[in-house]
């Protein structure tokens, strides 16, 4: 993979004066999208790309540096977004950002289906990055991304402790590979985050303790079972035809960073596990035949 340090330190520096949510309602995928961008060689879309998200409206957040922070009461509180990511800003200054994380991850992880996954999405799009480059910009990102994570916290379904499995990450990818029979069962907007929001866990899993990341994937499953409910998943996906770099330009070039985020989420999983349904899911979310 080409070096990708500079242009996404610039996107994420580009994002920390941007929304987390657009006029809409909808959050601001474009840190989420440039970091996938980055992990699919697209390198030379990262920055137009998150010039196009960096004005895409809403309301900026600038970090207050809170005093006296009592964060079970702040938790779930969204106007208090600009103390959350000053929280985590200085805990990632202070105690290093493995140490964040592994004491975080598995506090917010009941909450994985806050704002349809997106708050443990960008987060795992964020540790991804700073695990490949610790550079200021994607600490700032980081505590962003946990800030928000935090700021819009809702408990999901009750997850409980999870049972013991010899390799979490390859459940919880298996987890994804089930989401995306149901995505092709149903290939709308929700059922695509169940995938994405499985893979983000993915990503988190090694950075946690072994009985949170256990504790995850049943949480996890806990999610995928209410998501799901009344789809059918396809048992058998027809085999993908087109080349991942086929799949990854038409992604690109859909602007839409629902495509960019599923197709690298599900190219990271098909090398994993060789299961045809992550294929078969991104050449359905490219449109591509």
């Amino acid at each position: 993979m080409t070096d990708t340090t500079p242009a996404l330190d610039e996107a994420f520096e580009r994002m920390a004066a941007a929304s987390f949510e657009l006029p809409n309602g909808f959050v601001n995928h474009g840190a989420m999208a440039c970091e996938a961008l980055a992990m699919l060689d697209c390198t030379d879309d990262i920055d137009s790309w998150a010039r196009r998200f960096a004005h895409a409206g809403g309301a900026s957040v600038d970090p207050v540096t809170p005093a006296g922070f009592e964060w079970q009461q702040a938790l779930g509180d969204y106007r208090r977004l600009p103390e959350w990511i000053g929280y985590f800003a200085r805990a990632v200054g202070d105690d290093g950002w493995p140490a964040v994380v592994q004491t975080w991850v598995p506090r917010l992880m009941p909450g994985l289906r806050t704002a349809l996954f997106h708050g443990a999405i960008r987060t795992a799009h964020a540790v991804r990055a700073i695990d490949a480059a610790d550079t200021a910009p994607r600490r700032g990102e980081l505590a962003r991304a946990l800030g928000y994570w935090a700021a819009r916290y809702r408990a999901g379904e009750p997850g409980g402790a999870g049972e013991p499995v010899e390799d979490v990450r390859l459940a919880v990818i298996g987890a994804a590979a089930q989401g995306a029979r149901y995505y092709l069962g149903r290939p709308d907007i929700l059922n695509l985050h169940g995938v994405t929001g499985a893979m983000a866990v993915e990503i988190l899993a090694p950075h946690i303790p072994a009985t949170a990341a256990a504790a995850a994937l049943a949480q996890v499953h806990a999610e995928h079972a209410v998501l799901y409910v009344g789809t059918e998943p396809v048992d058998e996906p027809r085999p993908a035809s087109p080349r991942s770099d086929e799949l990854a330009l038409a992604a690109v070039h859909s602007l839409d960073p629902h495509q960019v985020k599923l197709v690298e989420a599900c190219r990271r999983g098909l090398a994993a596990t060789g299961d045809p349904a992550f294929a078969a899911a991104a050449q359905t979310v490219t449109g591509l035949r």
